[in-house]
């Protein structure tokens, strides 16, 4: 891409728009201003393209530009997540068939009601370091320089929500949580 390779750069954008998309809608609840902010990135990277040092991980780079810019946008340090706008097929993102239905035969309606439910008490920072973490597989280290805070802060951000979520949903808690832990779900923060 640094070479002018127009199809590189197509080929970055396809890999990770959609993803940036779906974290950036969790740091700012205006679309728009993602939308915008996710083009202005890729604008600028393509116009830069020949001043631009390599990068090794160009996904961590442009997950840290994303959020710096919509922070900077919103000029606010408070992240809004917007829970009405969850719908409950976006709670779980499935992986097989199979396992998608035996969640949903166990008392779906509820169960998604309750994590919802679980999921708004979260402080907004716990949201976003569980998103990262398991849905976005970043390092404590990573994630820690996407928030620009430190790893054991990461961790113990981490560890507060899913205790949180453990109190909130004592016996939903414990399968979701294996399912997170084995990498079988995600849970939807949007």
């Amino acid at each position: 891409m640094c070479n002018d390779d127009e199809l590189a750069f197509g080929k970055l954008y396809n890999c990770l728009a959609h993803d940036l998309f779906r974290y950036g809608y969790r740091v700012c609840a205006n679309h728009e201003m993602v939308q915008d902010g996710i083009q202005d990135i890729f604008l600028k990277i393509w116009n830069k393209r020949s001043e631009l040092s390599e990068v090794t991980s160009p996904r961590f780079y442009l997950y840290k530009c994303l959020r710096n810019k919509l922070l900077r946008a919103i000029d606010s340090e408070r992240l809004v997540f917007n829970m009405e706008d969850f719908s409950d097929d976006e709670l779980f993102a499935d992986d097989t068939h199979a396992e998608r239905n035996w969640i949903l035969e166990e008392d779906s309606y509820i169960q998604t009601k309750k994590l919802k439910e679980a999921l708004g008490k979260l402080s907004a920072r716990q949201q976003e370091v569980i998103q990262l973490r398991y849905y976005h597989d970043f390092s404590a280290e990573e994630i820690g320089k996407i928030m620009d805070i430190n790893p054991q802060s990461v961790r113990n951000l981490q560890n507060r929500a899913i205790q949180q979520l453990r109190t909130e949903l004592p016996y939903f808690a414990v399968t979701l949580l294996k399912l997170i832990f084995a990498g079988h779900y995600w849970i939807n923060l949007r």
